[in-house]
């Protein structure tokens, strides 16, 4: 992120998506929103990309079920044990085996994959954080030019945000 970032402060979330809206019809800048809770809406209107976590939760549950057969498999070729003719592989209590390394990597692959893409854990809060933010106050985020400044913080101010916060990044 660089150049200059101006904060507007919006009491509510329709104000919110009415000033992505209109800032998006008036081109001011990069937009960016901030947000206490997910808003699905304003993502796509923003054009994001779903979260990448679920490929990592498809590749640990992959992981988990190649590893939850070749573990007892492997075991059971390493140290045979024929006890009155029957296989050495038994597919019913080797794929409880199975399901349950799948459920496990699947859950550990999405936690490692939320902490990768959520940048955590994260050790300096940035430039420009507000508490309100996170708390009950919805912000919207515009990245401009320094000569654009003056006039994307009125344009805040006509969108209907509070208070403009500047912060330069």
């Amino acid at each position: 992120m660089s150049g200059h970032s101006v904060i507007g402060f919006f009491a509510s979330y329709d104000l919110l998506l009415n000033a992505v809206k209109s800032a998006q019809a008036q081109r001011c800048g990069e937009i960016r929103t901030i947000s206490p809770v997910p808003l699905p809406e304003i993502s796509e209107l923003l054009g994001e990309k779903p979260s990448p976590v679920r490929r990592f939760t498809l590749a640990g549950g992959l992981l988990g079920l190649t590893v939850g057969w070749l573990l007892p498999i492997g075991s059971v070729y390493h140290y045979p044990l024929i006890v009155g003719g029957k296989p050495l592989v038994s597919l019913t209590p080797f794929a409880v085996v199975a399901y349950i390394c799948t459920i496990l990597f699947g859950a550990l692959f999405t936690v490692l994959g939320m902490l990768l893409n959520a940048r955590l854990p994260r050790i300096q809060v940035g430039r420009g954080y507000d508490p309100r933010l996170t708390g009950n106050r919805f912000g919207l985020q515009v990245i401009c030019a320094q000569r654009e400044v003056q006039e994307i913080e009125r344009k805040m101010l006509d969108f209907g945000a509070e208070e403009v916060k500047y912060v330069e990044v």
